[in-house]
């Protein structure tokens, strides 16, 4: 079953969307924009989750968070699997691994909601603000 999303606030671009999430530390944030990211993008039951073994690098954490996002683009796109939740197991600013929960596409069971084709640079922004950590994600679509 796919995990509710956190709060968060959704951004309107010209042709793009986006959305803001924050969290208490920077492993949470990031479990957080996954989440949301999640939501935006797919509806579905998951009855057959498996877990995947990740490993993300960045240069610094917007590019981390990038790269993050990236890859579950990746994972439905090239593999049909819808991820379903997510549990970051260590991170760094330049590095983090994590175990996602995923099942492969089915028709009748899941729904697509938005095509995102890419995880934008522009007015990305992921840093510690004085009650935790914020992220900014503009996706193309």
């Amino acid at each position: 079953m796919a995990m509710p999303p956190p709060p968060h606030r959704i951004i309107e671009h010209p042709a793009d969307t986006g959305f803001e999430t924050q969290a208490p530390t920077l492993a949470s944030l990031f479990e957080n924009a996954a989440l949301v990211l999640f939501a935006l993008m797919w509806e579905g039951t998951a009855t057959d989750d498996r877990e995947l073994a990740i490993t993300i690098r960045g240069g610094d954490l917007e590019e981390l968070m990038v790269n993050f996002l990236e890859e579950f683009l990746y994972l439905y796109d090239a593999k049909e699997l819808v991820s379903s939740g997510i549990t970051i197991d260590a991170i760094s600013p330049d590095e983090l691994t994590a175990r996602v929960r995923c099942h492969p596409f089915g028709a009748g069971r899941d729904r697509e909601l938005l095509g995102v084709k890419a995880i934008t640079y522009h007015q990305l922004f992921v840093g510690q603000t004085d009650d935790g950590w914020r992220a900014r994600v503009l996706l193309d679509i």
